[in-house]
């Protein structure tokens, strides 16, 4: 267990134990009396941004995640929450243990110190200020008015810390009275109105994609930023909004109307341009979900379920007859599938290299022995880390 800091000083860079892992200080006292919510730990070798200090002072999910991703690759990162705590430490699924921690909470937020700070106060104040002059990176979602009375606003920090880099998130950038959380997002950038069956209603996501999508945009300013620094000795404000990064992510889905004039429309999991893609196999005991993006897939996906003749069928021959009869199509698939089992099926189309998966829960996809990299935490409180990147011990990414 570390010592006990007193105050303002952000903590120093980790140092490294003997066998590899980060040593870090356990407790932290901040200038108003509050300790040191937690401390979470990073396995493994020093990452690409050991030795930059980041303040989160973000809260709820996009933010937090940003902050998260950062401090999975090395930056040695500093929550800072209000005396209440972030208000995730509340969102718990019915039956979760009581304290102060949710697994909501926890899925944005391991790998950093976390502090409490009033920063309306004059004293929370004065320790952000000073914190600042040690500081790469400072994050947050605050709004406006609430930067100005607290002497926060961009140009007055870039003046004060010429090489601090900056990222707010916003919800709306060009309404900010409005209130944006995931699913008003999802609602009015148009993803709700293509998620869900043809004869169902408009559908949410499951998971928060806004908060997801706007973190990975954030975590692209951040880098930007830092790299801006690198070569011009200056920091530097980007703002990240939450209605953009949604409109942004329209994708195909977007051209769609903006080049053909046709509006998407609720397919269920099934692609507008392509099939079989996104439609399902039953087999004897699971689902497996297609996604033949070639005639050639398409035949070799016939030889394994032993149906050639489909292949030759001028209904199905070619992508564009496919979609055009793809009910047909999915109900000669499905007579033969019946016939596997989800483990032989797969092993079939690995092996003739159809492009098909398994349709897992959660809990499923999580046990699976590829899962385990991404995983980190112990055994009661596992979390799944924010990056998909993998470095090897000279900093390099892997092939």
């Amino acid at each position: 267990m570390g010592a006990r800091v007193r105050h303002l000083a952000l903590p120093r860079p980790h140092r490294r134990a003997q066998n590899g892992t980060s040593a870090c200080h356990r407790h932290l006292q901040t200038s108003s009396g509050h300790r040191l919510i937690e401390r979470n730990y990073l396995q493994g070798m020093e990452g690409v941004l050991t030795g930059v200090r980041v303040l989160d002072l973000s809260s709820v999910l996009a933010g937090p995640l940003t902050g998260t991703f950062l401090a999975e690759c090395g930056a040695d990162v500093t929550k800072v929450e209000a005396p209440g705590g972030d208000v995730t430490r509340s969102w718990k699924l019915p039956g979760e243990a009581p304290g102060p921690i949710s697994s909501y909470y926890e899925a944005a937020n391991h790998g950093k110190t976390v502090v409490s700070h009033n920063l309306k106060a004059p004293e929370g104040q004065a320790w952000l200020l000073d914190s600042l002059a040690h500081t790469d990176v400072i994050l947050h979602n605050m709004k406006w008015g609430d930067l100005d009375a607290m002497g926060l606003l961009p140009d007055r920090l870039s003046n004060a810390f010429p090489k601090l880099v900056q990222v707010r998130l916003v919800g709306f950038e060009q309404r900010p009275e409005r209130l944006a959380y995931d699913v008003v997002v999802q609602a009015e950038s148009g993803f709700m109105s293509m998620n869900g069956t043809p004869d169902g209603p408009a559908t949410k996501m499951p998971v928060a994609m806004m908060d997801i999508l706007a973190s990975h945009q954030m975590r692209a300013a951040v880098l930007g930023g830092l790299f801006h620094r690198e070569r011009t000795g200056r920091g530097g404000y980007a703002e990240v909004s939450l209605w953009g990064s949604g409109l942004t992510a329209l994708a195909n889905q977007g051209t769609q109307w903006l080049m053909q004039g046709t509006v998407p429309q609720r397919m269920g999991s099934t692609h507008p341009n392509i099939a079989p893609y996104g439609d399902m196999l039953m087999c004897r005991d699971g689902d497996v979900v297609l996604a033949v993006g070639s005639d050639a897939q398409f035949k070799s996906l016939c030889h394994v379920l032993g149906c050639d003749v489909l292949a030759d069928d001028p209904r199905f021959r070619t992508n564009v007859e496919r979609v055009k009869h793809r009910e047909s199509l999915m109900k000669a698939l499905n007579a033969p599938a019946r016939l596997f089992s989800r483990a032989d099926l797969l092993a079939a189309f690995v092996e003739r290299r159809v492009p098909a998966g398994a349709v897992h829960s959660v809990q499923e996809a999580l046990d699976s022995e590829m899962a385990q990299v991404y995983l980190t935490g112990s055994d009661d409180r596992r979390k799944v880390k924010t990056s998909a990147i993998r470095w090897d011990q000279a900093g390099m990414r892997k092939a």
